[in-house]
């Protein structure tokens, strides 16, 4: 009977721990810019800005570019489109 006690313990915790353990997510945003360094960064500020909202821990290292656009219209203030995703840890 006592093996048995020591098991369903161990499992328990072993259950446990798993849910208290962080999770990575991928968040994904877009943004404008005047060039593309400011598109770049303005994307960059909005995953961010994201996780840390979510209580989360960004991996800047992870940013990257999905999806980037020129307009060819000179009226538009910021022709540089930037769509980007970064992964972010947030508490379980």
């Amino acid at each position: 009977m006592t093996k048995l006690h020591t098991l369903l313990i161990t499992g328990c915790l072993i259950g446990f721990s798993a849910a208290a353990s962080a999770e990575t997510v991928n968040l994904t945003n877009s943004a404008d810019g005047v060039n593309r360094d400011a598109g770049i960064t303005a994307v960059k500020k909005k995953l961010q800005d994201a996780c840390t909202e979510r209580n989360g821990s960004p991996d800047a290292a992870s940013f990257e570019v999905v999806f980037e656009k020129t307009s060819d219209s000179p009226n538009v203030p910021k022709p540089y489109y930037v769509d980007g995703k970064m992964k972010c840890t947030v508490p379980g």
